[in-house]
């Protein structure tokens, strides 16, 4: 049976159809593939957790043709002697659990739920600071880059919800 307009709840006539903010939908796809990432170095690290890394390093700069006697590579080299095998399994589980905080936050802004973004602010806030401790010890664009879409983020969901916030108000005295 079909049913006829007139058939529906005046609530449900009165919808407008939903259109996707898609600002939240780029960040949500951001904190997808920051996610990606995070499970990524997390396998890597558990994959590598009981290889001679030193081996696999000079393996890696023979093939890719690097210069050995580069004092980054040799840096590089040398420090890979100093990981081991539960240093991998802790870098390992904290890789996955920022990775279940991105996905966590990732799904609530692609629903567009309130607690998604409330989610989020606190996240990039607490986290901001040492984002900004690692830039004055080690500046380079990636971190500055990643700063920078940070505090976007920030203020547009922080803006987001100022701006419900009025509307919900506006609505209460339209009442």
């Amino acid at each position: 049976m079909s049913q006829n307009v007139s058939d529906q709840s005046p609530a449900a006539a009165k919808e407008k159809p939903h259109h996707r903010n898609r600002i939240l939908l780029t960040i949500a796809l951001f904190k997808f593939f920051k996610a990606a990432a995070m499970i990524t170095a997390g396998i890597l690290a558990l994959t590598f957790r009981h290889a001679n890394l030193t081996l696999i390093a000079v393996r890696w700069v023979s093939k890719f043709r690097l210069d050995p006697h580069n004092k980054y590579v040799d840096w590089v080299i040398d420090h890979t002697r100093l990981v081991h095998a539960k240093q991998l399994e802790m870098l390992a589980a904290g890789t996955f659990i920022y990775a279940l905080l991105f996905l966590v936050e990732g799904i609530g802004l692609y629903r567009e739920k309130v607690w998604g973004e409330y989610l989020v602010i606190v996240e990039v806030c607490l986290l901001m600071p040492l984002e900004i401790i690692e830039i004055c010890a080690k500046p380079d664009l990636l971190r500055f880059s990643l700063l920078i879409a940070n505090i976007f983020i920030l203020v547009y969901l922080i803006y987001l919800r100022i701006k419900n916030a009025r509307e919900k108000r506006h609505q209460k005295q339209a009442a």
